[in-house]
């Protein structure tokens, strides 16, 4: 039988965290494995249903899209929600041109057997905090492991000599269109804004049932 038909992955327990989706087979570098399928919503159906789970309110299976919607993978999602982060990764998320679909794509040649892992790169409105910064602890164990999830800022150089290069750089930076993997690392602002929410919500309800009880 031809490995036309026969799938790049397949899913079983990772030993870096819950499922996984390693490689089925040998994985030339610049293969399309699987797309991240899921249900379309919008960002306001994402803050509505935040936290999926509770109980671990800092997971969810969206992905959001240049083009302002997001992939819920978990209502119909592919196997693609299964990938685990690494800050070394073998794989990464191309969108298309579109902003409709999102492919997983192979970053060097991948042996059968090995884990498929992209950068999450997860990006946060305003201070990433260490307490932050833990909340989206990375688990990979690589040497280059940033020890989190989350994308982080760029360190300046210091020094006076290098204060023009610094803004010629932020200044080049502000003046390019997003790059593909900026789009990527997108997807978790609805969840970003959803997780403010569901706390705020949560600290509404615990105000309100205070001073129900104060009440004689």
């Amino acid at each position: 039988m031809s490995n036309i038909s026969q799938p790049w992955h397949s899913v079983r327990k990772s030993t870096l965290h819950g499922n996984g989706v390693f490689a089925a087979r040998d994985i030339p570098a610049g293969t399309r494995i699987i797309d991240y399928g899921g249900r379309r919503i919008t960002s306001e159906q994402a803050d509505a249903m935040h936290p999926v789970n509770p109980d671990d309110p800092f997971h969810t299976f969206f992905f959001s899209l240049s083009s302002g919607k997001i992939i819920d993978g978990g209502n119909r999602g592919t196997d693609a929600r299964w990938i685990n982060h690494s800050c070394a990764p073998n794989c990464e998320t191309q969108e298309n041109t579109a902003g409709t679909r999102v492919h997983i794509m192979a970053l060097r040649d991948i042996k059968a057997g090995e884990e498929l892992f992209y950068d999450y790169s997860l990006i946060m409105d305003g201070k990433i905090t260490k307490k932050l910064q833990k909340q989206y602890q990375c688990l990979c164990g690589n040497a280059e492991c940033r020890g989190t999830m989350l994308a982080l800022p760029k360190k300046k150089t210091k020094g006076t000599n290098n204060k023009a290069e610094n803004e010629k750089s932020d200044k080049a930076s502000s003046s390019k269109k997003p790059k593909k993997q900026d789009k990527d690392k997108a997807k978790v602002k609805a969840k970003v804004k959803a997780k403010t929410k569901a706390k705020e919500k949560a600290k509404d309800k615990v105000k309100a049932e205070n001073k129900a009880k104060a009440q004689p």
